[in-house]
């Protein structure tokens, strides 16, 4: 099911969301955004594969740069002031981990990936509140049928940086992050594709 197609602007609170989840089997996908519950397609295999290959690459990058943080895949979050809103990025960067909690107070970075639930109409509702949390540092907005990506970084009052050729570089500098576009696609269809293209052989 995608995002509805009135306006996303409901009454639902925190806590009737939360009950509404525990009656819904637990296959389904749900988030809160602006009060109303959108259910979300599950996530594909190349949606999947972005996201744990940002995920890999930031892990590594903590470790060179000494950091105690965390990027963990389809966390869900919560921003201070901010009511009837519990989305779940397809990945966020924590500080640290304080409490067993299904939604973290607290995120550095979040990254939505595009798809036919979770489209650029329904991300720019979550990048709106996103980029109020006083911590959050990037919106990484990336699009699983091709080579394109939006960097929406604090340092520049959040306006966006496109990359859309697999050479551009991605550098998060607070992370110790340098890699190109194309390393966020790896072992996905368009990583293969251009492998095909330039008569390399496939990876197994």
């Amino acid at each position: 099911m995608a995002a509805p197609a009135h306006d996303l602007s409901g009454n639902l609170q925190v806590r009737e969301f939360l009950g509404f989840l525990k009656f819904r089997p637990k296959e389904e996908y749900w988030q809160l955004i602006d009060g109303v519950a959108v259910m979300m397609d599950s996530p594909t295999l190349v949606h999947q594969i972005i996201a744990l290959n940002l995920v890999s690459l930031l892990e590594a990058s903590f470790v060179r740069k000494g950091l105690n943080c965390l990027a963990l895949h389809e966390i869900g979050v919560r921003i201070p002031g901010v009511a009837k809103f519990l989305p779940r990025p397809d990945v966020a960067i924590i500080p640290e981990v304080l409490v067993d909690e299904v939604y973290s107070n607290r995120f550095l970075l979040v990254k939505e990936v595009l798809s036919a639930s979770n489209t650029k109409r329904l991300i720019a509702h979550k990048l709106r509140h996103y980029k109020r949390h006083p911590e959050n540092l990037y919106c990484l907005v990336i699009d699983s049928k091709r080579p394109w990506m939006e960097v929406h970084p604090r340092s520049r009052n959040w306006e966006p940086v496109r990359l859309d050729e697999r050479g551009d570089i991605l550098e998060l500098p607070e992370f110790g992050l340098h890699c190109t576009l194309g390393d966020l696609y790896r072992r996905t269809p368009i990583d293969l594709d251009r492998s095909a293209k330039q008569g390399r052989p496939r990876s197994r």
